[in-house]
């Protein structure tokens, strides 16, 4: 047995442990050497996942064609976006991923797996894969260390621009880091505690991770002593080390792990895959497309977001959703219409402008990110309907179109709600027009410090006026 770094027996084995808590199977180096060494995809995983989630058979020649697409995909210059949209909505009508049902999806984990070869390649800490995919790398430092992980945010960015580390990195979705130390919110430019990003040529937005997220934390599994066994012997311990140092490193309130948790739950990683990405293409007076950037959701956004699920379960009909500031309203909103139209299937999805100045800017933001919009009431499937409020229209609204939605109505009021009217009153005026609508207007303050720790969606009674 050769030594074991500290770094190993503080951060990345315990980090191991931790994930085969939340359910993810480790793998081992005998079970990765099947794998698609050009993007580090497990085919018989994918394949086994695709037909169990479809319930079909995909003959050999199909599955080819379909790891061949997705090669192709990750090799276009476009950030990612059109391997992003083939593992959230599917492949020439099958499924990758069942966000509906986490349970039917495998969910596997593995350490330093080698991403390309040569001066070139890298070895992320560990990669976590969804039906074979590897959709996530998680860095886990421990101590002080020059530059802190900004000098790891450069090598990904000098990386990001080869065409053979493009591949692993428009891949992974989401990296994760941690170094197990607080860090500090003033600084523009994280260098310690725990945070993710997305990795782009042009840019490296990080969001810090701090603090648990709001709701119940998860529940771990039971320790499972033959996995644990595995991911020892794979690191070269002969059995796990009982010391008191190394059984705090175990702990599930670590900085490291309350991240891992709030980040890759299985229920909760897909959330963030399907609704924390989104994609901004900027177009010029022309309407041709001068710039395409990719954003990725706060943490407290994704709460707030994940909220609004717990929300419709219960019935509710106002939502308060709060402001996130100029930076990540554009992605948010976007993100706010695509979950309401999973939420509401069939509903008729209204974006309700406060004058016709704000509503030509909110197209065009919406749009942008690939939000199909349309003016007025002669909506398809899929469209939002953007209107400009009026202190009258909910009467006008009701007098022109009494006909019935079957999904019924959900409003959005994306400005805070003085802009509508003192006190609410637009508001109000909706909710008495439609008293079985859905309301989702905007709190006024920002996120409050902490990240995870505080974002709620206020909703206290069923129905009623919007406080």
């Amino acid at each position: 047995m050769g030594k074991i770094r500290r770094e190993d027996l503080e951060m990345k084995i315990p980090a191991l442990l931790h994930l085969s808590r939340l359910g993810y199977g480790y793998l081992s180096r005998e079970q990765l050497r099947g794998r698609d060494r050009t993007m580090n995809l497990l085919p018989e995983t994918l394949k086994a996942a695709v037909e169990r989630i479809n319930g079909v058979r995909i003959p050999a020649e199909m599955f080819g064609q379909l790891t061949d697409d997705l090669r192709i995909r990750l090799d276009a210059e476009d950030l990612g976006r059109h391997f992003y949209r083939t593992i959230r909505d599917g492949w020439n009508g099958l499924r990758l991923i069942d966000f509906a049902h986490p349970n039917n999806n495998l969910f596997q984990c593995a350490a330093e797996l080698a991403c390309g070869s040569g001066a070139g390649s890298f070895r992320p800490d560990i990669t976590l894969f969804v039906n074979g995919l590897p959709l996530a790398m998680i860095e886990v430092k421990s101590g002080k260390r020059a530059g802190g992980f900004r000098t790891e945010f450069n090598r990904m960015l000098e990386r990001s621009s080869g065409r053979d580390s493009r591949r692993y990195l428009q891949c992974a979705q989401v990296w994760a880091f941690s170094d197990d130390r607080s860090e500090d919110p003033d600084r523009l430019l994280p260098t310690e505690g725990t945070f993710y990003a997305t990795v782009v040529p042009e840019d490296f937005p990080v969001y810090t991770a701090r603090g648990r997220q709001s709701g119940s934390r998860p529940r771990l599994l039971r320790r499972n002593t033959e996995e644990e066994k595995r991911i020892l012997e794979e690191s070269g311990i002969r059995e796990l080390p009982h010391t008191r140092a190394f059984l705090r490193h175990l702990s599930p309130d670590k900085p490291a792990h309350r991240m891992i948790s709030a980040l890759f739950y299985p229920e909760r990683f897909l959330f963030l895959l399907r609704y924390g990405i989104q994609y901004v293409q900027e177009t010029d007076p022309a309407g041709k497309a001068v710039l395409l950037t990719r954003r990725m959701l706060t943490a407290g956004q994704i709460s707030a977001l994940r909220a609004l699920t717990g929300k419709a379960r219960r019935g509710f009909r106002n939502w308060t959703v709060p402001a996130c500031g100029a930076a990540g309203e554009q992605a948010f909103h976007a993100a706010l219409a695509a979950l309401l139209r999973d939420l509401k299937p069939g509903a008729g999805l209204y974006w309700v402008s406060a004058d016709d100045a704000q509503l030509r800017q909110d197209r065009v933001a919406l749009e942008a990110c690939g939000i199909p919009c349309i003016l007025g009431e002669a909506a398809k499937e899929n469209q939002l309907i953007l209107i400009p409020a009026d202190q009258d229209l909910p009467n006008q609204l009701w007098e022109a179109d009494a006909r019935e939605v079957a999904g019924g109505r959900v409003y959005i009021l994306p400005q805070p709600v003085v802009r509508y009217g003192q006190n609410g009153s637009f508001a109000a005026g909706l909710r008495r027009a439609d008293p079985e609508a859905i309301l989702v207007t905007r709190r006024t303050d920002l996120f409050p410090e902490g990240g995870f720790s505080a974002i709620l969606l206020r909703m206290e009674v069923k129905g009623g006026a919007p406080d």
